[in-house]
């Protein structure tokens, strides 16, 4: 059975902000629907497309976006704050969109949270990150994973010296596997070039040996 719910809510209106809907207890601001079906639609983004979610719950495409982040400001808002009680975190970058468009991301390896994100990568990126911390939450921090980039290595030890920087093992594999070919390159190289040496020399042997010829008597 089909129920509807009505409530009077009362508008008032602002020379200043325009026209205000008074405060209900089951929606947010600004809002057209309920607490439970922003929260339902914002669940749907985290395991399937935008474009899906709006067929599913016969909503616009761009209405899923706007429930989508007026549910994470609200969350953001009640929950602890995600810098609080950082201590080993993780930094990698990664590709968003085709034609090589990154960016930068942080987790919490602690709750396996991601924390921080922003467009683009390198050292001005990740100082904005740090400068987001206070003194004590980055002294907070013991131990940072990330690859090999020097501009992770050198903002790291301005604005936490005293963390310990780990290398993430899949670069540390990559690296040794690079390490390997390279010598393999090598070897091969130098397999060529002695053979060919070897040839070249059997060559001249050849070509210098004294042929006798023999006569009859």
């Amino acid at each position: 059975m089909r129920v509807y719910i009505e409530s009077y809510a009362p508008r008032i209106k602002c020379k200043e902000h325009g026209v205000l809907v008074v405060k209900v207890p089951w929606a947010r601001h600004d809002s057209d629907y309920t607490y439970d079906f922003e929260t339902a639609v914002t669940w749907l983004t985290l395991h399937t497309t935008m474009q899906d979610v709006a067929e599913y719950f016969r909503i616009k495409w761009d209405t899923v976006g706007s429930i989508a982040k007026r549910v994470q400001k609200s969350l953001e808002s009640a929950a602890q704050s995600r810098f609080d009680n950082l201590e080993e975190i993780g930094i990698d970058e990664t590709s968003y969109k085709k034609g090589h468009k990154y960016m930068t991301v942080i987790v919490n390896h602690k709750t396996g949270h991601l924390i921080w994100a922003h467009k683009g990568h390198g050292k001005e990126v990740l100082t904005g990150f740090f400068k987001e911390l206070t003194e004590k939450q980055r002294a907070n921090i013991k131990y940072v994973t990330a690859d090999g980039a020097r501009w992770i290595a050198d903002c790291v030890k301005e604005y936490c010296p005293n963390a310990e920087r780990c290398i993430d093992p899949f670069h540390v594999v990559a690296w040794a596997n690079d390490s390997l070919d390279e010598v393999r390159k090598s070897a091969a190289r130098q397999a060529q070039k002695d053979a060919a040496e070897g040839k070249k020399a059997n060559r001249t042997k050849k070509k210098t040996t004294p042929k006798y010829k023999s006569t009859p008597c």
